[in-house]
């Protein structure tokens, strides 16, 4: 028979604290080490000032929260998320802010299944099951001497006030250092596994419950529409996912992965920055009547956005979707998500979700059968990883040899772009077609088409991967994002727009900040909410028939 080993409730919260702290903080200490003289005193002192901090930090959840019959589950719960967020620190470099932790809620909500899946790889699986399951096991196998209350209640405070004692003794001894070290090195704060993201959670339910409590705010409510000509008008506006602007041929990129958009008459804004490094942040801001400084997704979902103001000026929208959702953008208008409705027949259909083409199929049908002046939203898949190879039809492989693998860390840096850009390839063969759409039915009506990407993505450089760094953090990779416009004829001429005072100015600075006051303008709404200044493309509106 196997004797169990036993421990009190204060020695295994004292060992689980050290173990998961040690363990699963690979990356804090690295970059810790990186900044200081680990071989001088005031560098050793820090690290073990700190570590200790962290290890201070568990030890009191443990002991407050942990009773008799919850310290092992709860123990286990921490163990198996620690583990979690290290690998993907780790082996991605992504961190767990709060808008990471909306991202999380936001895909459960959405019951978006086959992104969780995509994210569970082999690599993850491994390194949760020796630093998750092993760990977890172990702790289920000691036996835990508990003491009567009043002796349990007093060992518990001994731990706490002498792992407090000997705290407070180090920060004393290595006061000058710790303050200024910490004061001039507050990003580090972010890889303090599982600290950092135990806060952002936190932070995100009081923000969202605190927004619940907030009532709504309805903007645009006089809006009205000062229409130029006698067309009708379609405007098409796509949501692209995870497209970064210097892989965009038309800004530049060596390999020619815009061969189409660069045959056509476009204007190429190469100077655009996203307004957060997340789908859940940035889709609604980018509809919002805020400026990033002000912004926040909780405030937006409180408040009217550019699509409700346009049902205000009687401009018919639909959001029609091949993502995980709105982000509560459409929540007011017409929406068709597609995921909603799997049809294995399609040609656009494969490995369990479609390709974005099913979206001009489904788009064709909306403007047929209405006659108001309209815009459609497509919210594209587009370039969204980690499986960057299942987002687009074999024929648009051109870069070889490309990443085949969920886990991008797996392959070389060469593949993992090749996979990327073929990505972008079949974006710039979207765009193209409902251009070549569009011109078609050139007589019907007078159209534009709008596409911005919701935010960049990292490929592997200096170790990250995919997007969702907080923003002060985020490299250029995630926030530097392509951004196009392309006009019909009639459209130019109706709104009297200059294509080459446009062209002249596209490198300029814009951002999410200037997309839906652009939108108003090309629609000719006049609202309170209407900003000149945000506005792209009216600041150059003075018509030169050569200009077009």
């Amino acid at each position: 028979m196997i004797t169990r080993p036993t421990v009190s409730s204060g020695q295994i919260i004292l060992l689980v604290s050290i173990f998961v702290t040690f363990i699963n903080n690979q990356v804090f200490f690295t970059s810790l080490i990186q900044r200081l003289d680990i071989f001088s005193f005031s560098g050793m002192g820090y690290v073990a000032t700190f570590y200790l901090l962290m290890v201070l930090i568990l030890v009191l959840i443990f002991l407050s929260l942990g009773q008799k019959y919850l310290l092992k589950p709860l123990m286990i719960i921490v163990v198996i998320m620690a583990a979690v967020i290290s690998y993907f620190n780790q082996a991605l470099g992504i961190v767990f802010n709060v808008d990471m932790i909306r991202n999380i809620i936001e895909t459960v909500k959405d019951n978006n299944q086959q992104e969780a899946i995509e994210l569970l790889s082999q690599p993850l699986l491994v390194h949760l099951f020796w630093l998750g399951l092993i760990p977890s096991m172990i702790i289920v196998m000691i036996k835990i001497q508990y003491k009567k209350l009043t002796q349990e209640v007093v060992s518990r405070l001994l731990y706490g006030s002498g792992v407090t004692l000997l705290l407070l003794i180090m920060v004393m001894l290595n006061f000058k250092y710790v303050s200024y070290f910490s004061r001039e090195n507050r990003d580090l704060r972010v890889w303090v596994n599982p600290v950092f993201p135990a806060l952002s959670s936190y932070k995100y339910i009081e923000g969202t419950l605190s927004s619940k409590k907030q009532p709504f705010k309805k903007l645009g409510i006089h809006a009205v529409q000062n229409k130029q000509g006698k067309k009708r008008t379609v405007g098409i506006m796509v949501v692209g996912e995870t497209a970064r602007a210097d892989h965009f041929s038309l800004n530049g990129y060596t390999r020619k992965t815009n061969p189409l958009l660069e045959g056509e008459d476009i204007i190429n804004l190469s100077n655009v920055s996203s307004c957060g490094t997340s789908t859940a942040f940035s889709v609604p801001c980018m509809f919002s009547l805020m400026n990033r400084d002000d912004y926040s997704p909780d405030k937006a979902s409180r408040q009217s956005n550019i699509l409700d103001v346009l049902a205000k000026a009687n401009i018919k929208s639909i959001w029609i979707d091949n993502n995980s959702s709105c982000k509560g953008v459409c929540e007011r208008i017409e929406t068709d998500n597609i995921r909603n409705n799997p049809d294995s027949s399609s040609e656009y259909y494969s490995d369990g979700e479609y390709y974005d083409e099913k979206l001009l199929e489904e788009m064709k049908p909306f403007i047929a059968n209405n006659t108001a002046d309209t815009l459609i939203v497509l919210h594209t898949l587009g370039s969204h990883g980690p499986s960057y190879h299942r987002r687009y039809p074999e024929k648009f492989a051109k870069f070889t040899p490309y990443c085949q693998k969920n886990s991008p860390q797996e392959c070389s840096d060469e593949e993992v772009s090749n996979a990327y850009d073929n990505t972008l390839l079949y974006t710039d063969y979207i765009l193209s077609q409902i251009i070549h759409f569009l011109k078609q039915n050139a007589e019907k009506y007078e159209s534009f088409l709008v596409y911005v990407s919701d935010h960049g993505e990292s490929l592997g450089e200096n170790g990250v991967y995919l997007h969702g760094l907080p923003y002060f953090l985020a490299p250029k990779a995630q926030t530097h994002i392509p951004f196009i416009a392309w006009f019909s004829n009639d459209f130019k001429h109706n709104h009297k727009i200059n294509m080459h005072l446009l062209r002249n100015t596209a490198n300029k600075a814009y951002s999410h900040d200037n997309v839906s006051h652009s939108l108003l303008s090309l629609f000719n709404v006049e609202t309170e909410e209407y900003s000149e200044a945000e506005n792209i493309f009216k600041k150059y509106t003075e018509y030169a028939g050569s200009g077009l």
